[in-house]
């Protein structure tokens, strides 16, 4: 208690009330007014808030519980069709368990062909197996087309009569993946070119004996013939004459046999002016003692292009004539098992 008054001292003997009544002192004469005032404590706080959360909790109990009915009444004569008993706890739980099966339902959909549709990562994803498609491939190609260039090179050194082509062989680093791979697929493609080029060069017995086998992936191509005339040398393994010699009227063009890339295009002392095409299946067409060349390397030619002209250049010709050779994987075939001359 704060602030207490009183008219005369005196001990008190009752009290009739708390707050601003008259009280009786022990010997009763003096009569004095006690004012008393009550300081607020934490309980009387309490109690005003409790009943506003008991309040709000009934509020919110009758809300969740109070049930509604939904009539449907025909439209003519308003007749009852059917009710339906409700409040809205049930709709709120029914609301969940639904959200809850559609999440479901869209994940299993996700990975079936409405993806499309429900997965939002699904163009994100399918550009990125794009992408590594065509890394995959143009990293394929590359290697494809390293390999067909050094392959070009040992037909050019062959043709001109030059060493074949070495290649460095670099240390494998191993910080790059698969580069052991590489440098080993390197060196054995060295020692094949090698090995090729031999065979070009010195055209031993294992040559001789390959160069009549019968090819049957070539016998299924249809081939242009690059030119209409007389054959007066044939193909002849034993005596290393590995082409035909056509002879025609002079300056008659001569046309490619197939679709393919002119991998050589220049002079040699031997067969004078000398063209050759890479075409599918690791097929080589030559033609030699031109007297004018009309492709340059890395030309696209189609079959029956025009390529060169008819000549008598180089020291190995006796005429005007033209030397076709047919290579089939490094090995000579003869042309006219192929090409109707």
């Amino acid at each position: 208690m704060r602030g207490l008054g009183c008219d005369s001292p005196g001990l008190l003997d009752e009290f009739q009330d708390y707050q601003g009544v008259r009280m009786k002192t022990l010997s009763g004469k003096y009569p004095c007014i006690f004012n008393i005032k009550f300081l607020p404590c934490s309980e009387d706080i309490r109690y005003p808030i409790m009943r506003s959360a008991l309040k709000l909790k009934k509020t919110l109990a009758r809300w969740l519980t109070n049930r509604y009915q939904l009539i449907i009444r025909s439209e003519e004569d308003f007749g009852e069709k059917s009710s339906f008993r409700f409040n809205y706890a049930q709709l709120i739980i029914l609301s969940f368990v639904s959200f809850v099966t559609l999440v479901i339902f869209s994940l299993l959909l996700a990975n079936t062909i409405l993806a499309k549709w429900l997965n939002p990562r699904y163009i994100e994803q399918t550009n990125e197996k794009k992408i590594i498609h065509l890394s995959l491939s143009v990293d394929s190609l590359e290697q494809q087309v390293i390999k067909q260039d050094k392959f070009i090179k040992l037909i050019q050194s062959v043709i001109e009569g030059k060493p074949a082509p070495t290649y460095e062989v670099t240390t494998a680093d191993p910080s790059k993946k698969n580069t052991l791979d590489e440098s080993l697929e390197l060196e054995n493609l060295v020692e094949v070119d090698s090995l090729l080029h031999s065979e070009f060069e010195e055209k031993g017995p294992s040559l001789l004996s390959t160069c009549n086998r019968p090819i049957s992936d070539l016998k299924e191509l249809f081939f242009f013939p690059p030119i209409t005339g007389i054959i007066t040398a044939p193909f002849n393994s034993k005596i290393e004459h590995y082409g035909v010699d056509i002879v025609a009227k002079d300056k008659e063009p001569i046309k490619c046999i197939s679709d393919g890339v002119v991998i050589f295009s220049s002079w040699t002392v031997e067969g004078g002016w000398i063209i050759a095409i890479q075409h599918s299946k690791n097929l080589v067409s030559i033609y030699k003692h031109n007297s004018a060349l009309l492709k340059k390397v890395g030309n696209f030619v189609q079959a029956g292009d025009i390529i060169s002209i008819m000549g008598n250049s180089g020291e190995l010709t006796t005429g005007p004539h033209l030397h076709f050779e047919l290579w089939y994987e490094g090995v000579p075939v003869n042309p006219e098992d192929f090409i109707p001359f």
